[in-house]
C-alpha cells in the first residue's frame, strides 16, 4: 500500500514537472511556460519550472504562437499581420530598437552626416535621434555654399514621434534642436577704398525646427527615410545685422537598423 501511495505522488509530481506550454516569439526565441490568462493584448505566464513564482506578462503583438500541453495552439500570425496592416504596411514590433544612419542629401553639400537613433518605448513610437554633421571644406572659401553660408559643423537632438509605430512605412513628427558653427559671406561697403569687401566670419548658433519625416523599412535591417524640417536659427556673433533667420533642412538617409 506504501508503495502504491508512493508511485501515485511520484507521477503526480513528474506530471507537473513536464506539464508545460510553449511561447514561440516572433522573434525566433521560444520560452517553457505555464499559462496563466491570455488576452487581446498581453499573456500572463509563470515559468515552467517555478509553477508558484511571481507572474510575468508579455505583449501579445511579440507572439508568434502558443503551443498548449494539451495540444492545442494558438496562432496569432495572421490576425497579427492583418491588425497591423495600414495601405500595405505590415507591422515590425520585432524589428530593432536602433538605427545608423547616413544623410546621403547632405553630401552634395560636402557634409558628411551621421545620426544614431533608439526607438524607446514598448511600441518604438518614440525615436531619440542624435546628428554629427562635419565639413569636409571646413572654413575653406572652397565648396558648396547654400547661399552665403556653410555650416561647419553641428550636432543636436531630435524627437521624433511615431503615431503609427514602426511598420513598413511609418510617419514621424517632433521637435529638432541643433548647435553648430557656421561660415557666412558677408559683402559690405568700404567707405575707404570705395568699393565692396567681402568678409568671412565663422560664428556659432543655435536652432530649433519642427520635422516632418517618412521612413520606409522593406526588410528590418535596412531603413529608407527622408525629414524635411523648418524653424529658425539663432546666430552668436557681435555684427548686428540679421542675428536671427529663418533655418530648413531636408534629410535623405539610408540607415541600418538592429
Amino acid at each position: 500500500m506504501k508503495r502504491l501511495i508512493f508511485c501515485l505522488l511520484l507521477c503526480n509530481f513528474s506530471f507537473g514537472l513536464f506539464s508545460q506550454d510553449l511561447i514561440t516569439l516572433r522573434s525566433g526565441k521560444t520560452l517553457k511556460v505555464l499559462i496563466q490568462e491570455v488576452n487581446q493584448k498581453e499573456i500572463a505566464y509563470r515559468k515552467a519550472e517555478n509553477a508558484k513564482g511571481p507572474l510575468y506578462k508579455i505583449y501579445t503583438r511579440d507572439v508568434l504562437r502558443i503551443d498548449y500541453e494539451s495540444g492545442a495552439v494558438d496562432n496569432f500570425a495572421e490576425p497579427q499581420e492583418k491588425a497591423s496592416t495600414l495601405m500595405g504596411s505590415r507591422s515590425l514590433a520585432s524589428a530593432g530598437r536602433n538605427i545608423l544612419s547616413i544623410d546621403a542629401m547632405a553630401l552634395l553639400f560636402q557634409n558628411i552626416e551621421l545620426s544614431y537613433e533608439y526607438l524607446a518605448g514598448a511600441d518604438k513610437k518614440l525615436g531619440l535621434r542624435i546628428p554629427v554633421s562635419v565639413n569636409m571644406q571646413g572654413t575653406s572659401t572652397n565648396g558648396n555654399m547654400l547661399g552665403n553660408t556653410r555650416n561647419v559643423f553641428y550636432s543636436g537632438l531630435d524627437l521624433n514621434y511615431y503615431p503609427l509605430g514602426q511598420n513598413t512605412s511609418s510617419f514621424f513628427v517632433g521637435p529638432s534642436l541643433r548647435v553648430g558653427s557656421a561660415l557666412n559671406f558677408n559683402e559690405y561697403y568700404d567707405p575707404v577704398t570705395g568699393g565692396y569687401t567681402n568678409e568671412r566670419l565663422v560664428s556659432q548658433y543655435f536652432s530649433f525646427l519642427l520635422r516632418f519625416g517618412y521612413l520606409y523599412t522593406p526588410v528590418e535591417e535596412l531603413s529608407i527615410g527622408t525629414a524635411f524640417g523648418l524653424g529658425t536659427r539663432r546666430y552668436f556673433t557681435n555684427i548686428p545685422q540679421e542675428p536671427a533667420g529663418p533655418a530648413f533642412s531636408f534629410q535623405f538617409s539610408l540607415g541600418y537598423r538592429f
